[in-house]
């Protein structure tokens, strides 16, 4: 597949991005979905690819362009003239861009992994990058894996002026920026329609660059409109694909099965197994450009192996269905707190932070206490709704991390740090906004493009249209949770197409059974990459920690078994692109 790359050397006075002599020089890596209404506002006629596009339009209104487009992608543009470049990301950051700066060398391009081709590249671990993975299970941008490496943040553009060799970052769109309005009170049926001809409009986007598509099936609502709107509007029938568990407890298959018979879909299914636990887990670490544990990433690579196999290039997924449409689990938990006068909160802080749980052998390694009671505080001593967002996923706490990589401090700002909603926005869109900013867009979304990058499949996400996302923003929280009802406006929508006993049930899931595999099929790989030889040649973790975490989890304590799985992929990862 197409992709962006390019490297520049500052010693050497010449620099060109492409073959061309035009003074602006672009690489366009993604789709334009206003590609018509792009032509017209640079009043051209013929049918030109998108590289000719984005130069011509470039010419016409310089970065005011970005604002303009409306599709997924990574551009590279070279304004010969003014010796600028341009690296340019999507709104909602599915297609990724990467940079480099360091020892006048400049690397750029949509694949980290392209990078070590170059000989100026340095692969030296970021340590605040770590402590990020070892938070979250994921590295949220601008930081990557590796010192002096960045990630172009989702709506923004690195400008790298040639004369100075200085670069910086530019926002060009922000979701905060969708809640700057007044909310608008409509009746809810003319909401609904709104809604619903938005994310019509959505597909039929994306359903115009390609013909041969599939869909993810998972059984629950944000697949299940996507899907159903895509039978809707395509003249072909659709394929959709389901991973299954034999695990009862996590398997949405036989839930899928029943929607795909109601919808009349070409259906295909599999049961993940021991053997596919042992095939595809090792490969993680060549897939994701960084190390990278979510949990869902091995059913999902597998599920776009299964798409590519059956001869697909193009997918549908449903991301983004909790943040558009709020799930919002936690806004009722964060709005008692805010709403608890601030001195209370931080005397009760004051008096519970005397006490370290790690320190009690009765309840140090009881169902992870000492992890909750961490958060707990946190929670309390929180100012606004993104500081608790940022608590609630940590993995390891701020005392364990100082263990594991004998630091002293780990205090790193962050997205969550910058996330600062206008007046207008409610409790729910600030949850829902948060999770957007972080977790999905560096672990959801990265958990799905990097996995159908690999198999060379195009990935269609509808549930993330801007227009979609604008128009939601506008919508008050009393209807986008009514009483109660999580996602209430999607839900709706789904229920005129699919019987209401068919979708409505607790959700499991897209997960994996840690324990079985890891104490099964995936054990042997454990003990090869988390044993003290490893991690003393390695010399990036604390020995004895790691290997008490490993030993508390194989003598039957299932309390650190996201630690060991977090841990366990790094060492892969760094076997694999460090090591070799």
């Amino acid at each position: 597949m197409k992709r962006a790359f390019g490297v520049i050397d500052f010693t050497k006075d010449f620099f060109s991005l492409t073959d061309s002599e035009d003074m602006i020089q672009v690489i366009f890596y993604g789709s334009i979905y206003n590609k018509k209404f792009l032509k017209t506002e640079c009043e051209i006629s013929d049918d030109i690819e998108n590289d000719l596009l984005i130069q011509k339009a470039f010419e016409i209104f310089n970065t005011d362009l970005f604002k303009k487009i409306d599709g997924i992608f990574s551009i590279i543009i070279y304004d010969k003239s003014s010796e600028e470049l341009y690296l340019v990301r999507d709104r909602a950051g599915i297609k990724p861009l990467y940079f480099y700066d360091f020892n006048q060398s400049f690397i750029f391009g949509s694949k980290l992994k392209d990078f070590y081709t170059i000989s100026s590249f340095t692969k030296k671990i970021d340590k605040n990058a770590l402590i990020l993975y070892l938070s979250y299970g994921y590295i949220l941008q601008p930081y990557t894996i590796f010192e002096h490496t960045h990630k172009v943040k989702a709506g923004h553009y690195v400008l790298l002026n040639f004369k100075d060799k200085s670069w910086q970052q530019k926002r060009y769109w922000s979701l905060e920026s969708c809640y700057d309005t007044p909310k608008f009170y409509l009746e809810e049926q003319d909401i609904l329609e709104s809604v619903e001809t938005i994310l019509n409009d959505s597909i039929k986007k994306r359903l115009n660059d390609n013909t041969n598509i599939a869909s993810t099936l998972s059984g629950g609502y944000d697949s299940s409109i996507v899907t159903t709107l895509l039978t809707q509007n395509s003249d072909k029938k659709i394929d959709t694909f389901t991973i299954g568990f034999n695990e009862k407890e996590i398997n949405e298959a036989p839930y899928a099965k029943k929607i795909a018979n109601y919808l009349k879909t070409n259906h295909h299914e599999h049961y993940f197994n021991d053997n596919d636990a042992k095939e595809i887990v090792p490969k993680l670490c060549k897939i994701y450009d960084e190390p990278f544990a979510d949990y869902g990433a091995t059913p999902t690579v597998l599920i776009t192996q299964m798409v590519k196999q059956n001869g697909f290039d193009s997918l549908f997924i449903g991301d983004g269905g909790d943040e558009v449409f709020a799930t919002a689990d936690d806004v009722s938990q964060f709005e008692n707190i805010l709403n608890t006068p601030l001195f209370l909160r931080k005397s009760l802080y004051k008096i519970l932070n005397i006490v370290n749980p790690s320190q009690i052998p009765a309840i140090r390694n009881y169902q992870n206490f000492p992890t909750k009671y961490y958060k707990f505080l946190q929670l309390l001593n929180a100012t606004d709704i993104p500081q608790m967002v940022k608590v609630k996923p940590i993995l390891f706490i701020e005392d364990e991390i100082k263990n594991l990589l004998h630091t002293d401090s780990v205090s790193i700002a962050t997205s969550f740090d910058e996330i600062s909603f206008p007046k207008y926005s409610e409790s729910v869109d600030q949850v829902i906004g948060s999770y957007f900013k972080t977790s999905m867009v560096d672990a959801e979304l990265v958990k799905s493009f990097q996995s159908s990058y690999n198999v060379g499949i195009s990935l269609k996400e509808p549930l993330l249209d801007s227009d979609l996302i604008q128009y939601m923003a506008g919508v008050s929280q009393e209807i986008k949770i009514k009483n109660g009802e999580k996602k209430y406006l999607l839900k709706q929508i789904a229920h005129k197409y699919i019987p209401k006993n068919l979708l409505d049930r607790p959700k499991s899931g897209f997960d994996i059974p840690f324990s079985l595999w890891l104490n099964g099929p995936l054990k042997e790989l454990v003990y090869d990459q988390i044993n003290e030889t490893r991690l003393k040649e390695d010399a990036i973790f604390d020995v004895s920690t790691v290997l008490k975490i490993r030993d508390t989890f194989y003598k039957g304590n299932q309390a650190p078994k996201y630690k060991l799985w977090t841990i366990f992929l790094f060492q892969l990862w760094y076997e694999h692109n460090i090591k070799d």
